[in-house]
C-alpha cells in the first residue's frame, strides 16, 4: 500500500507544476430541440467559431462552455440527419448566457426522422460516436427498441466487433473483437458491477431488462480517466435520467412470448417514468423504470462427455466413451428496477443518485441418459458408427432453482468553480446467487444388450436395445443434495479534477484523480451424497415416471417425475445418514470444501491532458494500478479413495501496473474524422480460475476413474498493449457513416483452460490410487499472443425509407504455449475464445406508421479448450448465426404495437473435439415469437 500512496501523491502533486493561461469568466450554457422543442438531442457537435472550442451536447441535449472571454461569436452546432446551425451569441463576464437552439425541420414528429424510429436511433448513435475523443460504438434507447432483444447481453450483439455466449438460446456474456468476454469490463452509470456466478468477475448482462436502459457504449481505446482492467472493451450501461427528457415522461409496453419448441406462451411487463420538479430553486429529476418477464422455454441436447480417443479399445478408430441426451424445461422470471435522482440547484452544480435492482430467477428441470459405451465389450466400429454390448446406462434428474440479485447505489455530484470542475462518487454495489436444495437423483441399469450410434456429426444418432427403455430396470443409484451460496461485494470512491486551460493559444484541459475499490467474493457450497439404498429396498425407476418425453433429436423414453422424486427424497433420504456408506461421505466433505473466500483491492491515480491543436485533439495520459489479493480456499484430498483430507490454502500477493495511453484524433473534413491510439491494459483473472480450492474432484470406483477442475492462484493477470487506428467518414447528405479501423494487441500471460491430465499429479488430489483413468483440468497462463484485425462498419438511411446497417470484424491471433521441451503437441495456437469473423446485417423500412426490420447476427467457430496431450481433443464452438425480425406499426404518436420473430432459422449450438464430426455438444431451442403493445407520451 505504501508503493501505492506514494505513486498517488506524486501524480497528483505534478497536475499542479504546468504553466497555464487563465480563461475569463462568462459562462454559456444551452440545449439543442427538433423545431418544436419536443425532442432533445445528444451527441450534437457544438462549437464557438472564433475560440476554437469544441464540445459536444449530453444529458438531454445540454452543452456548456466555462470562462468565456467577453465578446460576440458564432454558435456552430452540427447534427447527422439535419443542417448545420449558426447563431450568433453575445457574452459578457461574470454572467451566463442560455441559448436555445432548434435543428431539423418543422414536420410532424412521426414524420421527422431525426426525432422517431429507425432513422432517429441510428442518428442518435452515430452523433455520439463522432463526437467522442476516443473510439465508441454506441446504441442508444430508440435502437434498443428497433430490436427483439430481450436484455442487454443481446442489444450489444448488433454492435460491430460484438458477439455474444448463449445459455439456453439467450445472450449472457459479451466478448468484443473476436476475444473471450472475461477479457471485458461493464459498468452500470460508471461503477463496475460484482457478478453473482461463482467463477465470473464480469456479470452476466442477461440479467439487466433492455427496458431500463437509456443507452450503451462500447469504448475500444481507453483513456486515463478509466479502468485499464480489460483488453476487448469497456462496456458502460447507462440507465434513464429525467433530464434525457423535457416534462413529464411515461412509458407501458405489455408482451406475450410463444416459444415453439415448449410450446409456452410467457408475460412481459415494463414501464417508465420521469418528471422535473422546482425544488429549493433548483431542479429536481426523477426517473424511474420497471421490467417484469416470466418466462417458459427449454432446449434439447445432445452431447459427449471428455474427448474423443484416437484409438479407442485399440480399434484403430476414433470413438468415444460415452454420449447423452439431455431435456432442460427452464422458467425464468426476471425483475428489473431504476431510480434515479439528479438534482441541479444552479447552473454549477449538480448532484445525483443511481440505483438499479435486479432479481433473476432461474427454475431448470434437467433430464439425462448417460450412454455408458465403455462399460461394455466393444462389437464393431467404423468411421461413422459403432455397437457395444453389455454396457451400462444411467438416466437422471436435475431439480435446480437458481437466484440471483444484484444492488448498486451510487451518490456522486460535481461542481464547477472558476476554471475547475470537480466530481465526485461514492458507490456500492452486492451481487448473490443463491442455489438451495438442489437434487441431481441418478437412476442406472448395467448390462444393456447393445447400444452404439448409427451416424456422428452434430447430432449424433445415438440408439440401445429395448430394455434401456424399460423403467423397472434401473434402480436408484446417487441422491446429491446441494445448498450453495455465492456473494460479491463492491464498494468503492472516485474522484476527478479537471482545469480547463490554454495551452498557448490551444484550448484543452488538465486532469488527474484517484479511485478507490475494495472487493470481496465469498462462496460457501454445501453437498450430501446418498449412495447405499439397500434399508430403503433400492427403488426402481418405474415407481417415478410420467410417460415418455417428447424428443426431437432422438429417442429418450420414460421420464422421470418431480413429485414422486421429491417425495422419496423428503420422506425417507434426506438427512438419513444410514445411506450414505464411507465414499458417500468423504465425497460429501470433499464437494462441500469449495468454499472460497477472495479479496480484491484496487489503488489508482492518474493524470491526463487533452489540447485541440487546430484540427487535431490529442488526449494523453497516465494511470497507475496497485492490486492487492489474498485468497482462502482449501486443498481438499480423497485418501485411498474413501477418507477425505481437508486443509486450509492460503495465498496473499500484491502487483502494480503503470498503464500510458494517447488519443489521437485529427478532423481531416467536416465529413471525416481519423483517430489513433496506444494505450497499455490488463485483465485480471477471473475468480473461478484462481481459487486456491478444486471445483470438483470425482472417483468412480468401479471405472476406476479421477475427475478434476481445479483452480490456480498463481496466474499471472493478462497484460496488453494495444494498438488502433480508425477512419470514420459521415456524408452530408443524410444519416448514414461508413468506418474502418485496425487493431493490434500484444498480449502476455493470456489464459487458457487446458486438460494438463498427462502432467498433472493425480497424488495431489488421491494419494494411495492408481487409477486407470485421469481427467484433470485447470487454468494456465500463456507465453505471449498476439491478436490484429480489421473492423468494417456502414450505416445508411435512405430518402425512400429503407436502412441498411452492416458490419463486419476479421480477427486473427498467433498464441505461444510455455510447455517446457518435447511437448506432446503443438505449442503455437490461436488465442483461446477468439473468434475469426463477427459480422451483423440489418435491412430495414420504415414509411409512415410502418416499422420493419430483419437483422442477423454472425460469430465464426472459436477454440475453447486444450488438450495438452492431443490437438484431436481440442474443444471448438461451432460458427453460429441467428435470424431475427421486428416489425412496428404506429396507431397514434402514443400507441404502437410490434410483432418479433427471435431464432426464425432454428440455429443451434453446437461444440466439437476437433472436428465436426466429434460431437462434444449439441442444442436446439427452436424459435421464438413475441407480440405486444407500447403507450407512450413522448
Amino acid at each position: 500500500m505504501n508503493k501505492s500512496l506514494k505513486a498517488i501523491a506524486l501524480m497528483s502533486a505534478g497536475s499542479f507544476i504546468f504553466s497555464m493561461n487563465s480563461m475569463a469568466d462568462g459562462r454559456l450554457e444551452g440545449r439543442i430541440s427538433d423545431a418544436t422543442s419536443s425532442v432533445y438531442f445528444d451527441g450534437a457537435i457544438v462549437k464557438i467559431k472564433e475560440l476554437k472550442l469544441e464540445s459536444s451536447s449530453k444529458n438531454g441535449g445540454r452543452f456548456s462552455f466555462n470562462n468565456l472571454p467577453a465578446g460576440d461569436y458564432t454558435l456552430v452546432v452540427d447534427y447527422l440527419g439535419a443542417e448545420t446551425v449558426q447563431q450568433l451569441i453575445s457574452i459578457s463576464d461574470n454572467k451566463t448566457t442560455s441559448e436555445a437552439v432548434r435543428i431539423g425541420d418543422d414536420v410532424s414528429e412521426m414524420d421527422n426522422v431525426i426525432v422517431i424510429g429507425q432513422a432517429a436511433g441510428a442518428a442518435n448513435a452515430l452523433n455520439k460516436q463522432r463526437a467522442a475523443d476516443n473510439f465508441k460504438s454506441i446504441v442508444s434507447a430508440d435502437s434498443i427498441g428497433q430490436f427483439p432483444d430481450e436484455n442487454v447481453s443481446e442489444a450489444l450483439q448488433r454492435v460491430p466487433g460484438v458477439f455474444i455466449e448463449r445459455d439456453q438460446g439467450e445472450g449472457r456474456f459479451v466478448g468484443v473483437r473476436g476475444v473471450n468476454p472475461n477479457l471485458n469490463s461493464a459498468s452500470i452509470n460508471g461503477v463496475n458491477i460484482p457478478a453473482p456466478e461463482r467463477d465470473r468477475r464480469s456479470v452476466a448482462l442477461d440479467v439487466i431488462p433492455s427496458g431500463l436502459l437509456e443507452s450503451l457504449e462500447v469504448t475500444k481505446t481507453i483513456t486515463p480517466d478509466m479502468d485499464g482492467d480489460t483488453i476487448g472493451a469497456n462496456i458502460e450501461i447507462k440507465s434513464l435520467s429525467a433530464f434525457d427528457r423535457d416534462g413529464m415522461s411515461y412509458k407501458l409496453q405489455a408482451e406475450g412470448n410463444y416459444n415453439d419448441l415448449e410450446e409456452e406462451t410467457s408475460p412481459k411487463l415494463a414501464g417508465s417514468f420521469t418528471n422535473v420538479f422546482d425544488v429549493a430553486g433548483g431542479e429536481l429529476g426523477v426517473a424511474a423504470a420497471v421490467s417484469w418477464q416470466d418466462r417458459d422455454f427449454g432446449s434439447e441436447v445432445i452431447e459427449g462427455d471428455g474427448e474423443w480417443e484416437s484409438d479407442i479399445e485399440d480399434s484403430g478408430v476414433r470413438g468415444v466413451k460415452e454420449l447423452q441426451q439431455r431435456d432442460y424445461t427452464v422458467n425464468r422470471k426476471r425483475l428489473g428496477v431504476a431510480l434515479n435522482l439528479d438534482w441541479r440547484p444552479n447552473e454549477l452544480s449538480e448532484y445525483y443518485m443511481r440505483s438499479l435492482y435486479s432479481h433473476f430467477e432461474d427454475q431448470e428441470f434437467r433430464q439425462r441418459i448417460k450412454y455408458k459405451f465403455d462399460k461394455g465389450d466393444l462389437l464393431n466400429i467404423d468411421s461413422n458408427s459403432a455397437l457395444w454390448d453389455e454396457g451400462d446406462m444411467e438416466r437422471d434428474f436435475k431439480d435446480r432453482f437458481e437466484e440471483q440479485k444484484i444492488t448498486s447505489v451510487v451518490f456522486g455530484g460535481s461542481n464547477i468553480v472558476d476554471d475547475w470542475t470537480l466530481e465526485y462518487n461514492l458507490s456500492y454495489s452486492k451481487a448473490s446467487e443463491n442455489e438451495p436444495d438442489r437434487r441431481d437423483t441418478g437412476f442406472k441399469q448395467k448390462n444393456i444388450s447393445e447400444m452404439g450410434y448409427s451416424s456422428l456429426g452434430s447430432s449424433p444418432r445415438i440408439f440401445a436395445s429395448d430394455e434401456a427403455f424399460d423403467a423397472s430396470g434401473f434402480e436408484l443409484d446417487e441422491v446429491v443434495i446441494e445448498n450453495n451460496y455465492t456473494e460479491d461485494v463492491q464498494q468503492g470512491f472516485k474522484l476527478d479534477i479537471t482545469r480547463d486551460m490554454y495551452f498557448g493559444e490551444n484550448p484543452g484541459y488538465i486532469k488527474f484523480g484517484l479511485k478507490r475499490s475494495e472487493r470481496e467474493k465469498t462462496d460457501d457450497v454445501n453437498a450430501d451424497i446418498y449412495n447405499d439404498f439397500g434399508d430403503i429396498d433400492d427403488p426402481t425407476m418405474d415407481a417415478f415416471i410420467n410417460g415418455n418425453l417428447n424428443y426431437a433429436i432422438g429417442n429418450f423414453g420414460p421420464a422421470l417425475n418431480k413429485s414422486a422424486i421429491d417425495a422419496l427424497i423428503n420422506g425417507q433420504i434426506k438427512g438419513n445418514t444410514a445411506l450414505q456408506d464411507e465414499e458417500a461421505l468423504a465425497e460429501s466433505l470433499v464437494s462441500s470444501a469449495r468454499d472460497y473466500n477472495v479479496n480484491e483491492d484496487v489503488t489508482a491515480a492518474y493524470i491526463m491532458s487533452r489540447v485541440d491543436i487546430n484540427d487535431w485533439r490529442l488526449v494523453y495520459g497516465v494511470r497507475y494500478e496497485h492490486t492487492d489479493f489474498s485468497a482462502e480456499g482449501y486443498n481438499a484430498r480423497l485418501l485411498d479413495g474413501e477418507q477425505a483430507e481437508i486443509v486450509k490454502a492460503n495465498y496473499e500477493r500484491d502487483y502494480s501496473h503503470f498503464l500510458p495511453s494517447v488519443n489521437v484524433r485529427y478532423r481531416f473534413s467536416d465529413e471525416m474524422i481519423v483517430r489513433a491510439a496506444f494505450s497499455q491494459s490488463i485483465s485480471r483473472p477471473s475468480f473461478g480460475d484462481i481459487t486456491p480450492s478444486p471445483d470438483k474432484i470425482e472417483i468412480d470406483q468401479e471405472d476406476n476413474e479421477l475427475q478434476v477442475e481445479a483452480g490456480n492462484p498463481q496466474l499471472k493477470a493478462y497484460e496488453s498493449n494495444n494498438f488502433d487506428l480508425s477512419m470514420e467518414y459521415y456524408p452530408d447528405n443524410g444519416i448514414g457513416a461508413f468506418g474502418a479501423a485496425l487493431f493490434y494487441k500484444q498480449i502476455d500471460n493470456f489464459i487458457f483452460n487446458a486438460d494438463v491430465s498427462s502432467d498433472a499429479n493425480a497424488a495431489l488430489y488421491a494419494p494411495g490410487v492408481n487409477f486407470d483413468d485421469i481427467e484433470i483440468t485447470q487454468p494456465q497462463n500463456g507465453d505471449e499472443a498476439d491478436l490484429y484485425g480489421l473492423e468494417l462498419t456502414y450505416t445508411k438511411h435512405f430518402a425512400n425509407g429503407l436502412l441498411l446497417q452492416a458490419n463486419a470484424t476479421f480477427t486473427d491471433s498467433e498464441a505461444t504455449l510455455d510447455l517446457g521441451e518435447d511437448p506432446d503437441r503443438n505449442t503455437d495456437i490461436q488465442l483461446p475464445e477468439q473468434a475469426d469473423r463477427v459480422g451483423n446485417l440489418v435491412l430495414g423500412y420504415e414509411k409512415g406508421p410502418l416499422s420493419l426490420r430483419v437483422s442477423a447476427a454472425y460469430k465464426s467457430e472459436r477454440l475453447m479448450e486444450l488438450n495438452y496431450e492431443d490437438a484431436n481433443n481440442d474443444l471448438y464452438q461451432d460458427e453460429h448465426m441467428q435470424i431475427d425480425l421486428s416489425a412496428k406499426y404506429e396507431v397514434n404518436e402514443n400507441l404502437q404495437f410490434h410483432f418479433n420473430a427471435i431464432n426464425i432459422n432454428d440455429e443451434p449450438f453446437f461444440r466439437y473435439h476437433g472436428s465436426r464430426s466429434f460431437n462434444a455438444q449439441y442444442e436446439e431451442y427452436g424459435p421464438s415469437y413475441v407480440l405486444g403493445v407500447t403507450y407512450r407520451n413522448f
